[in-house]
């Protein structure tokens, strides 16, 4: 009579005894985590039993042959990626001009708001002049120190453009146009020109970068959809300040205000869209390459005044 014959048990594979590989441990960025089609502890838990102790002992042998090298490694990969998130963030604010827009446009609402507080024009010509002299000043040092000049722009990326970064910042003749017209002109007309400066300009960049493409270009770097939002604010803004602010605010001296619907023949319908066609000019014309910051207000505060005195009755 044989011998019964005595199932062989295989050998089961235990998958914890299995070399884990540091790299497992690193981190990528590219990869989201999901646990279903992460496989690596799946078992059948019928066929293998596991001591505890064999567990800790496996877990402690990986944290042992996780060298420092691997956690080095994984720190550089995460600063990396941060980094790369910077300069994307970075390149998109500098690409759009973000940061230069929300300072143009911030700068009329400063304007409107030391308007409503009766503020006079003579007590602007010290800080305004104060801060004109320390751009210049900042600027001619770090023009003449290219080392000084480097680590300036580095940290002022957001308001001094590429272009600027050997040139005199567009902040100097911002400020230089505000003063002029400030000096020159009537309160009103002296306002409105800021006004123009701040958001008339403003709104021809956004939309010029924004449509200028769908439409005919009418100049070199001048489409017509930015010229187009360039006016309408114009009148939009002639609106607000002459509509609103004026009548609303007791603010005024005898003299201060050049265009009012008594003493010219324009209506305030006539005069808001000349003032749109004057700032769609005054963003349009190009003056020797002179920086638009300057050329914006002074131009549009000297046809104005010009206009306002042919239509006196």
């Amino acid at each position: 009579m044989k011998d019964p014959i005595v199932p062989t048990t295989s050998k089961v594979s235990d998958p914890l005894k299995k070399e884990i590989n540091p790299t497992f441990f690193k981190f990528d960025p590219n990869h989201s985590y999901s646990e279903e089609d992460d496989k690596t502890y799946v078992y059948n838990s019928s066929q293998i039993s596991i001591d505890e102790e064999e567990i800790e002992e496996e877990e402690e042998e990986v944290i042992e042959d996780t060298d420092d090298t691997s956690i080095d490694k994984t720190i550089e990969i995460e600063q990396k990626s941060v980094e790369v998130k910077q300069v994307t963030v970075r390149q998109f604010l500098t690409k759009h001009e973000i940061p230069r827009k929300v300072f143009h446009s911030s700068i009329g609402i400063l304007t409107l708001y030391l308007y409503t507080q009766g503020v006079k024009i003579p007590q602007l010509f010290i800080p305004l002049f104060t801060a004109f002299m320390g751009v210049l000043i900042n600027d001619l040092i770090r023009l003449n120190n290219p080392e000084i000049n480097k680590i300036v722009t580095k940290y002022m990326w957001f308001i001094i453009r590429d272009k600027e970064i050997n040139s005199y910042n567009g902040t100097l003749y911002y400020l230089a146009g505000v003063l002029i017209v400030l000096y020159l002109y009537p309160k009103d007309i002296s306002v409105l020109s800021i006004l123009l400066l701040s958001w008339a300009d403003t709104s021809a960049s956004t939309f010029g970068r924004m449509y200028g493409k769908y439409t005919f270009q009418i100049g070199k770097g001048k489409s017509f959809a930015g010229s187009l939002a360039s006016c309408i604010t114009g009148i939009i803004t002639s609106y607000i300040f002459y509509g609103y602010f004026i009548p609303n605010y007791n603010v005024n001296q005898p003299g201060d205000i050049y265009w009012s619907q008594d003493s010219s023949y324009l209506s305030i319908h006539i005069y808001s869209i000349v003032v749109g066609l004057v700032a769609s000019f005054s963003e349009f014309i190009d003056f020797f390459n002179i920086d638009d910051n300057f050329t914006i207000p002074v131009l549009s505060g000297t046809l104005l005044c010009l206009i306002v005195g042919w239509a006196h009755k």
